[in-house]
């Protein structure tokens, strides 16, 4: 068993990951200044990526808040599926991982964080953290390393994809300066075909994600062309952290911004307005809506969630 092999089998037996790829670390060298391999770790030559799937009990429970009004499972999607569970298993083993390479190999191993963990609170930003700069709130790109560790592509609407599941995974990274045996970059089939679906354009509330042929922003992953959605992220903001009370969860929320797509003087005068969210990690919740992420058809979802009477969305624009 290689080096590689070695590494890969202690991510999914010891780590109980559910995939892995190895990333040559100057794949990632077209991202901005500060925020590549080589930044975090000088010498850093291969970046280890995990995915954990999230089980479709939990995507469903926020069927049940979408669909069936119960506001008691949104609590069940945040909790296992964006902030604590997730977040903290993924946390826990980039740690373990790293520690497992320093200890059995003495390469120096930097654990990447992602998600709620790293995110701020309303009073030191005057913005939401993915609101602004682009890709603030990532140290190292998780999507990206993903796809150059050949593990899947960027849908339109920005996520990470697989074959396998769709959008329901989480994402764990590993920056060392062990020279492994490193993956290509995703090149299998085209995962989604925005032009011959578009449900996530179609079913977002405040038209956040353009329609498919709209306006989309272009990046490289190890010299690959990529073209993706350019998300408006201040519509997006308005949904997903429930600028208004159509977009509440168990708290009701004020009527802070009555349009679709504010400015940025509007939306930071909501978001600094808006009193925090205690029991959150994220101070002010950004999943109230994901529908994006929900319903993307990728990863089998009629047969895990429509013909399983789990769902029932059409694929139309509504959700019955």
């Amino acid at each position: 068993m290689t080096l590689t092999e070695q590494i890969k089998r202690y991510v999914l037996d010891n780590c109980g990951m559910d995939a892995v790829g190895v990333a040559r670390a100057d794949a990632l060298d077209d991202e901005r200044g500060g925020h590549r391999p080589e930044d975090l770790l000088p010498g850093a030559k291969s970046v280890i990526v995990f995915l954990k799937r999230i089980p479709d009990g939990i995507w469903q429970a926020a069927f049940r808040a979408r669909e069936d009004g119960n506001a008691d499972a949104r609590s069940i999607y945040a909790a296992f599926g964006r902030e604590l569970t997730p977040n903290l298993n993924l946390f826990f083993m980039s740690f373990n991982l790293a520690q497992y390479i320093e200890r059995t190999y003495a390469f120096p191993a930097v654990p990447v964080p992602a998600g709620e963990m790293q995110n701020v609170t309303p009073t030191n930003t005057p913005l939401p953290a993915f609101v602004g700069a682009k890709h603030v709130q990532y140290v190292l790109h998780p999507a990206r390393a993903a796809v150059a560790a050949g593990l899947g592509e960027i849908a339109w609407n920005n996520s990470f994809v697989t074959a396998e599941n769709g959008p329901r995974q989480g994402i764990g990274l590993v920056v060392t300066t062990m020279e492994l045996d490193c993956d290509a970059p995703y090149a299998g089939p085209r995962l989604c075909r925005p032009e011959e679906c578009g449900v996530c354009a179609r079913i977002c509330p405040t038209h956040a994600i353009p329609a498919p042929g709209g306006e989309s922003e272009p990046f490289e992953v190890g010299g690959t062309a990529y073209r993706t959605a350019c998300i408006n992220a201040n519509a997006c903001a308005v949904a997903s952290m429930a600028f208004r009370k159509e977009f509440s969860g168990k708290a009701d929320v004020p009527d802070q911004i009555l349009c679709d797509d504010p400015d940025d003087e509007t939306l930071k005068k909501a978001y600094q307005e808006k009193p925090p969210a205690y029991w959150s990690l994220g101070h002010h919740p950004d999943y109230y809506c994901d529908l994006c992420k929900l319903y993307c058809p990728l990863g089998n979802w009629q047969a895990r969630f429509g013909d399983a009477g789990l769902s029932g969305f059409d694929g139309k624009a509504a959700v019955k």
